[in-house]
């Protein structure tokens, strides 16, 4: 996993994200994805949500000593770690053997260390992104890019040897099993002031979203706001009638050209007046 990735956008506003790899071990072939925050649930979605893409389970899962999934690392060739209960469960349900790297030993994890600095391409973007979703968009672009390029080890296309590896995969449990792990959302309905309602207070969103409804989950007193399976902003929960971050410029639109100058306080307190359907 990537870790710590210091994003910016077009508003100056600094993002830190996360960048877990699969990679398969033949084919090289790489799933990515970006998180928020490194946790066990997290992590799991995102395991879940890579070997959909893939379409199979690989036998065995070579990991990196990730706290989310290690509780106590190997010290040895003969010892054996302790891993997190859920990751444990996660890889029964999945059929899958996992094999948590040993401390110090970066040649048993070489090929994903190798295919981490494809993602410092993001840093190329800083001061143009024009939010989360946008990061999204961009890491989609450079993971497709990468894996129709050819390995410097097998010299032919990964999206190529993709294909020919699938015959080596497991089959995917039943959907009974998979939906354990994949995202259990609240969705909400986005207005045409580009806010949507948690608990009778309203919260921003940028307006590409306007008139899309968005799915909520609450973690650790935070909203996490995902469309299309994708995190794409997130709130601290608060008791303020109105949540309105400045970088998504919910601005009315003015006759004169002040109005992009125009404070949120303002905003504020046009809102207060407006009458909002709570069912």
């Amino acid at each position: 996993m990537k870790e710590k990735v210091k994003l910016t956008d077009k508003n100056g506003t600094q993002t830190v994200v996360y960048i877990p790899t699969l990679t398969l071990s033949w084919s090289r072939y790489n799933y990515r994805q970006v998180i928020l925050k490194p946790t066990t649930d997290n992590l799991l979605i995102f395991l879940a949500q890579a070997f959909e893409e893939i379409g199979g389970v690989p036998k065995e899962l070579v990991i990196d000593n990730l706290k989310a999934f290690v509780e106590k690392p190997r010290k040895s060739a003969d010892d054996k770690a302790l891993l997190n209960s859920k990751f444990e469960e996660f890889c029964k349900d999945y059929g899958i053997t996992p094999m948590p790297c040993m401390p110090y030993r970066p040649q048993t994890k070489g090929k994903t260390e190798t295919q981490n600095k494809i993602v410092d391409q993001l840093k190329n973007y800083n001061g143009y992104y024009s939010g989360l979703s946008d990061i999204h968009d961009k890491l989609e672009i450079i993971n497709n890019e990468d894996n129709e390029r050819s390995s410097q080890a097998t010299r032919l296309p990964r999206n190529f040897l993709l294909e020919k590896e699938k015959g080596d995969l497991l089959p995917l449990p039943s959907k009974e099993i998979r939906s354990r792990y994949h995202l259990k959302l609240n969705e909400v309905y986005v207005t045409n002031e580009s806010l949507f309602q948690y608990k009778y207070n309203k919260y921003s969103l940028p307006q590409e979203y306007i008139g899309k409804r968005v799915g909520l989950v609450v973690q650790n007193k935070e909203l996490l706001i995902y469309y299309n399976g994708k995190i794409i902003e997130k709130h601290p929960i608060t008791n303020n009638k109105f949540n309105i971050k400045e970088e998504h410029e919910l601005y009315y639109k003015k006759t004169d050209k002040q109005a992009v100058k125009e404070s949120n306080q303002i905003i504020l307190k046009e809102l207060e007046n407006i009458i909002y359907d709570n069912d």
